[in-house]
């Protein structure tokens, strides 16, 4: 599905007005099949809150079926995930981030769900140290703005 323009029908089908100023995000795909490096992906997530006209959005996370980390040994003095460890759940977040594997996956589903080609095609994984087990982390403001705009909540100009 190519979505020139956001269908907020289907993306209220997959938000929900916390307040007057908030907007939450969440897809289920616990069913459908998806995995990358082996691990099931079980869902996509995103907050967006307007204060004072001011947009303040968390990042997009796709959600994944983490391993055991016991074994995960931190080798670096980055407060970062060591890149190096040989951890599965490491290698798993590399092929999100470095390797983005999900990419094209995640904007389909986005535009599947009523998020526009543009503002899906926009999305894109975060730092590398935003990144966490058990959960890749994208920038998706324009995604974020679909969110708000579908619930008629103005984002300053």
């Amino acid at each position: 599905m190519q979505n020139t323009a956001a269908n907020n029908t289907l993306i209220k089908t997959v938000t929900t007005l916390e307040d007057d100023n908030s907007v939450a995000l969440y897809i289920d795909l616990a069913q459908q099949g998806y995995t990358v490096n082996g691990r099931a992906v079980e869902s996509i997530s995103m907050h967006v809150t307007v204060d004072g006209g001011d947009l303040y959005a968390g990042d997009l996370a796709v959600n994944w079926a983490e391993e055991d980390d016991s074994t995960y040994k931190h080798n670096t003095a980055l407060l970062m995930r060591d890149i190096d460890d040989t951890n599965n759940n490491t290698a798993t977040m590399g092929q999100f981030y470095w390797e983005h594997e999900f990419d094209d996956t995640l904007h389909s589903i986005l535009q599947q769900h009523g998020f526009s080609k543009a503002a899906a095609e926009d999305v894109g994984t975060s730092e590398w140290g935003m990144q966490d087990v058990g959960r890749a982390s994208y920038d998706a403001y324009d995604i974020a703005e679909e969110m708000l705009a579908a619930h008629n909540i103005a984002v300053a100009a």
